[in-house]
């Protein structure tokens, strides 16, 4: 089921996502994960890691890097930043962490794509 959904997503995003480079994923006893990097067409890169809970997505971080490999937004829904509004869920814009709207790889392609197409 998670390998349905993810290539779902990359056709949706297949004007922004240039290779699907990696990926792998497991799954028993209901928790599905996935691992994988994405080169966008402008030559950027997104990791990615999800996990599912019985298909529910129950954790996740999306960094998009730089070719040199600095970060230009992560994402994550690490329970480490309780002062955030959209607790647990955050990115990391520069030295700043701010509340996320973005909660799955949808979202974030959506906003990757927005900014890299201005």
């Amino acid at each position: 089921m998670i390998e349905t959904k993810f290539r779902q997503t990359i056709q949706r995003c297949s004007t922004l996502v240039d290779i699907v480079e990696y990926y792998e994923i497991s799954e028993e006893a209901g928790i599905a994960r996935l691992k994988a990097k994405l080169q966008l067409y402008d030559g950027s890169f997104l990791w990615i890691r999800e996990i599912r809970v019985h298909d529910t997505l129950d954790n996740y971080s999306y960094y998009w890097l730089r070719q040199d490999n600095s970060v230009i937004i992560g994402w994550d829904s690490a329970p480490h930043h309780k002062h955030i509004s959209s607790f647990p869920h955050h990115k990391h814009v520069g030295n700043r962490i701010q509340p996320s709207s973005e909660k799955n790889l949808d979202d974030v392609l959506q906003a990757i794509a927005s900014i890299i197409t201005r």
